[in-house]
């Protein structure tokens, strides 16, 4: 069964760079344009949830 899950995610500049953090799963990832760390972020999401050995948040 898949539920949909909001997750809070917070995107700031810093220089050149956007990056982008989910507080709730201490993670972030970084992009050269908002869409591209939007992007890296949905990814780097769907990559820690699947990895069974990455301790997952109410665990």
């Amino acid at each position: 069964m898949k539920r949909a899950v909001p997750l809070p995610i917070v995107i700031t500049k810093e220089g050149k760079w956007f990056v982008a953090s989910c507080p709730i799963l201490d993670i972030a990832t970084q992009g050269r344009t908002e869409k591209e760390v939007k992007e890296n972020m949905k990814d780097l999401i769907n990559e820690y949830m699947r990895d069974p050995d990455t301790p997952k948040p109410g665990q």
